[in-house]
């Protein structure tokens, strides 16, 4: 396999700018662009591993042994971690892109503390949820200029869909959707 140039990324953006120009004249209003997103999560074997589908991609999330898991993929807070990366990643190349920003490289980690003590009724006091999440960004970029590597920065600290979600929180509504046990106990006669 031959390695990509370093100036693949820097090509595939000019050609990116163009797709969203283009993108922008056959969808001009917010409406337009309003979509639905899902996800499905399956737990149905002896593994207990999450087999996460999304369109024609499935994953596997699993947790590791003290948690009865087998280690077999990533812990839900690493998925975070990466969702967050890569939306953030994509954030940096559509303001590239848009700012015609020469950019070589981007790198994004994701890190966050995590406690799950309170699965188990431990006393912690620590949050219930990830926190100190922190996304340490290098951008490779040789022939812009200072300001305008921090121009993009600030674009996508800025606009990056899942780093506003977590900074400023949206409802989730869980419903319970169908039970086969209730299911069974209304066909049962009695």
């Amino acid at each position: 396999m031959t390695q990509p140039s370093s100036r693949a990324l820097a090509a595939y953006l000019r050609q990116k700018a163009e797709s969203l120009r283009a993108a922008a004249l056959r969808r001009p209003t917010g409406p337009a662009w309003r979509d639905t997103v899902e996800a499905t999560c399956t737990a149905d074997d002896v593994t207990g591993v999450r087999k996460l589908r999304i369109r024609d991609w499935q994953f596997i999330g699993d947790s590791g042994p003290d948690f009865g898991g087998w280690n077999l993929g990533p812990s839900s807070p690493e998925l975070l971690c990466g969702v967050v990366s890569t939306c953030l990643t994509h954030t940096y190349e559509i303001g590239a892109a848009t700012m015609s920003i020469p950019v070589d490289r981007i790198q994004v980690r994701v890190t966050a503390n995590n406690n799950d003590a309170r699965f188990l009724d431990i006393a912690t006091d620590d949050p219930p949820v990830p926190w100190g999440i922190t996304a340490h960004v290098t951008v490779d970029a040789p022939d812009a200029t200072a300001d305008q590597v921090a121009a993009l920065h600030r674009y996508a600290s800025e606009r990056c869909p899942l780093t506003n979600l977590i900074r400023n929180g949206a409802p989730v509504e869980v419903r319970l959707e169908a039970s086969l046990a209730a299911a069974r106990r209304r066909e049962e006669p009695g």
